[in-house]
């Protein structure tokens, strides 16, 4: 239901003198009126005065019903509005027929004029253009009777482009006792039903809850679904016992709005329901396979409509998946670990209420480039999440949803990638610069992590000459040391090198000279700072809170980066005082590039474990800084490399902005972890640690 959508009841209550008394009918009829009309359940408008919603008497005719009918009516239509029918009391069906004849005051079951045929009012109220809907909830003998001719319908005004639900007290040959349906109706909407969906609609659950507790009445249900979007909004009351679930149905945010963008242009009369089903989607898709030319109607976005609705139906089918395979380990850290390993962006699932179920749409829908399969992104957020699990019998289960795709290939390629991404990133030369108190080091140690030993190997090496060039031969032998024991065909890819402030305020250690090339042309280097290595500084408490800030910024959807100007900066005071109370523990962006460059990262380095800010022949800045760390944040620090490299070559001519102009001291939770045994030492020496 769109918010703000009305929806409209009738209710009538008739006792007939020429049967029995209903001792319990107006009882039933006012508290299932009630229950109907609660904003928080049936949510229907009521009415009193001349054209009340309900109606309880023992002097009815049939020409009072079908002016309180043909109101109703007149209500719903001109809201564009569904409409809610319940008829109780007495009905009867003639000899040799079975169709169901509601009794008033005067009628008898000889007389089929003297009451009204119940299927003929619900085929014209269905029927009339404007009514979005009909639901008829009939509480009388033989109340099967009540069901519609489909035939009658699809040959009517609107060609049968409607909706119809009907629930039915009994059989046709069957006798309905103690408003049996009614009282069993009232305890469902009142009370919900446990686990399932967000509203109650005359469908096979609530039928199965209505006979629960309704013994001795074959209650059953009629359904004519041609409505294209309004069949969702034929519900009788919100569920009080629903399982929540996106507001959207089964569609998120995202999905929502290329699917309303898409039915606009088709048709410039249409418009979807706020709770979006499975049924309703395959409604929608079957429309458009049918080729509707109606009026309004522009036949060249039909083709867009049935890409988005299958793409819809696809995601809510691997969200469907994902939630069973993956019950055990899913949790909104987990999923945005895959979706930046997936290599999705960061905020893509911002504005979802469902995490899993965004991020699906948008690798779905938004993730696809000109030239690559639609499924591509897709495939490889799913093989993350296969990945990151770390289970093979998730692994298997998820490869038979990329066989069904026909994307097994791409799916095997991701998980190799993936695997060998790991092993990569934990496979690195770690070189610390630490010895350098005030100029260049005389020395530099080297220690080779995930080699599978227990602990890092360490060596050091003696720089021959001092300054720069002695520090890249250094870092060259360190290279060389590594190579020799790693065993063929593996590369050292991964560098981390670690320097105190006042080297790394002027030194991009991937420009340095290590034998014949550049140390960044041929290995990604990462920057960190020695600091936190060093057992001298309180570098437990730092890394303990460094920690805690990552572990933070890991559920935090937007990107955690806190941009300083030069006016914050000016102000050291008042910028020290937002350090000691935590302000700056996450990302710090300096939005230029500082004269007093050391001084700033002496003072911020001990509080963020991550520091950001642009090269000093960069650009001047217009904001462009924040947009570029934004638009690739979920690449960030193992992106900087690769950005590094083209700004060496011509494609860096011209460039107003580019990821290579950003500098950046990075201590991601690896870094941290290799850190944690220098927290523990008591005397210094790097060499005793190992």
């Amino acid at each position: 239901m769109r918010d703000g959508q009305r929806r409209h009841v009738l209710v009538v209550a008739a006792q007939c003198r020429s049967m029995r008394t209903l001792s319990r009918l107006e009882e039933a009829a006012r508290d299932l009126h009630d229950v109907l009309t609660d904003s928080a359940r049936g949510g229907c408008v009521p009415r009193t005065g001349e054209h009340c919603s309900l109606i309880v008497s023992a002097s009815l005719t049939t020409e009072d019903v079908r002016a309180a009918l043909h109101e109703a009516v007149r209500r719903a239509r001109a809201d564009n509005a569904v409409l809610v029918v319940a008829l109780l009391g007495h009905g009867f069906t003639p000899p040799q027929q079975t169709e169901l004849h509601f009794m008033v005051a005067e009628s008898t079951t000889g007389s089929t004029m003297s009451a009204l045929n119940v299927a003929q009012l619900l085929t014209e109220a269905v029927d009339e253009p404007g009514v979005k809907g009909v639901i008829a909830l009939v509480d009388t003998c033989h109340a099967a009777g009540a069901m519609p001719d489909p035939g009658r319908i699809a040959g009517g005004v609107r060609a049968g482009r409607t909706g119809l639900s009907v629930v039915a007290a009994a059989a046709a040959d069957q006798a309905a006792r103690g408003m049996r349906l009614s009282f069993a109706l009232i305890d469902v909407l009142r009370n919900g039903i446990a686990g399932a969906g967000a509203t109650i609609t005359p469908d096979a659950r609530l039928t199965e809850e209505l006979r629960s507790r309704a013994s001795g009445q074959d209650i059953g249900r009629f359904a004519y679904d041609n409505a294209r979007f309004d069949a969702a909004d034929l519900w009788l009351a919100r569920n009080v016992r629903s399982v929540p679930e996106a507001p959207g149905g089964v569609v998120g945010p995202l999905g929502r709005q290329d699917l309303e963008e898409a039915v606009a242009l088709w048709r410039a009369d249409a418009w979807l329901p706020a709770h979006l089903s499975l049924d309703g989607l395959r409604s929608l898709e079957t429309a458009v396979l049918q080729g509707d030319e109606g009026e309004g109607v522009d036949p060249r976005w039909g083709d867009r409509v049935g890409d988005v609705v299958a793409s819809l139906l696809r995601c809510a089918a691997t969200v469907e998946l994902l939630n069973t395979v993956l019950a055990d380990v899913l949790s909104s850290d987990f999923l945005r670990e895959a979706r930046q390993l997936a290599g999705l962006p960061a905020g893509a699932e911002t504005e979802a209420h469902d995490l899993l179920r965004g991020l699906v749409e948008y690798a779905a829908l938004r993730a696809v480039g000109a030239d690559e399969p639609g499924w591509r992104a897709s495939t490889r957020f799913v093989a993350a999440l296969a990945h990151l699990s770390g289970a093979a019998d998730v692994v298997a289960r998820l490869r038979e949803w990329a066989r069904d795709l026909g994307a097994v290939t791409g799916f095997n390629d991701a998980l190799a990638e993936f695997a060998e991404k790991r092993r990569q990133v934990d496979l690195r030369l770690v070189v610390s610069l630490a010895g350098s108190l005030t100029d260049w080091p005389e020395e530099v140690d080297a220690w080779l992590v995930g080699t599978g030993e227990s602990l890092p190997v360490h060596e050091r090496f003696a720089c021959d000459s001092p300054g720069r060039p002695g520090t890249g031969e250094a870092i060259g032998k360190a290279l060389a040391w590594a190579r020799r024991r790693l065993p063929a065909p593996e590369n050292l890819v991964n560098v981390d090198v670690a320097a105190p402030a006042h080297l790394l305020a002027r030194w991009q250690p991937e420009e340095s000279q290590v034998g014949l090339r550049l140390l960044g042309v041929n290995h990604d280097v990462v920057v960190r700072w020695s600091g936190r290595m060093d057992p001298a500084r309180e570098s437990a408490e730092m890394n303990d809170a460094a920690r805690k800030a990552l572990r933070s910024m890991a559920s935090c959807a937007a990107v955690p980066v806190e941009w300083i100007g030069p006016a914050a900066l000016h102000d050291r005071q008042a910028l020290q005082q937002g350090l000691l109370t935590g302000r700056y523990d996450t990302v710090v962006g300096l939005d230029h590039h500082p004269g007093t460059l050391q001084d700033v990262l002496e003072q911020l380095l001990p509080y963020a474990p991550i520091i950001l800010w642009p090269r000093q022949d960069a650009r001047p800045d217009d904001g462009g800084l924040a947009g570029l760390v934004r638009k690739h944040w979920h690449s960030l620090p193992y992106g900087l490399p690769a950005a590094y490299r083209r700004r060496w070559t011509r494609e860096h001519d011209g460039c107003v902005a580019c990821l290579g102009d950003v500098r950046a001291i990075w201590h991601d939770e690896a870094w941290l972890e290799f850190c944690r045994p220098f927290e523990q030492r008591v005397v210094a020496g790097p060499e005793e640690e190992w």
